[in-house]
C-alpha cells in the first residue's frame, strides 16, 4: 500500500472515525462515520491499534494524501502496516 522509500509525515493532521455499526458490522446506510479522535497521523494510528481487535474493522483514519500514499482514508490494515514501519515514531 505504501510506496517504499517514501517518507510519511506522521505529524500530519488526521482524524480517527468510527462507522455506525450493528452486531459488529459497518452500517453505511445509518450515516457517516463519527469522530473518535483528532490529532496527528501517528496519534490516530496509536489510538486505533489500542482498540479491541474484535471491532477494529469499524474504524478508518482520515488524512491528506502524501507521497507515500495517495488516498485520504486509511483502513485498519493500513494503520497496522504503518505502525510496523521502522520509521514509525515510538513515543
Amino acid at each position: 500500500m505504501f510506496k517504499e522509500g517514501s517518507p510519511i509525515a506522521y505529524d500530519a493532521p488526521a482524524e480517527l472515525k468510527k462507522w455506525p455499526s450493528l452486531k459488529g458490522e459497518r452500517q453505511k446506510d445509518r450515516g457517516p462515520p463519527y469522530l473518535v479522535y483528532n490529532g496527528t497521523l501517528a496519534d490516530c494510528v496509536r489510538e486505533l491499534m489500542g482498540k479491541p481487535i474484535k471491532g477494529i474493522s469499524l474504524y478508518d483514519i482520515m488524512t491528506k494524501p502524501q507521497t507515500a500514499f495517495d488516498q485520504t482514508v486509511l483502513s485498519p490494515g493500513d494503520a497496522a502496516e504503518m505502525a510496523m514501519r521502522k520509521d514509525f515514531p515510538k513515543d
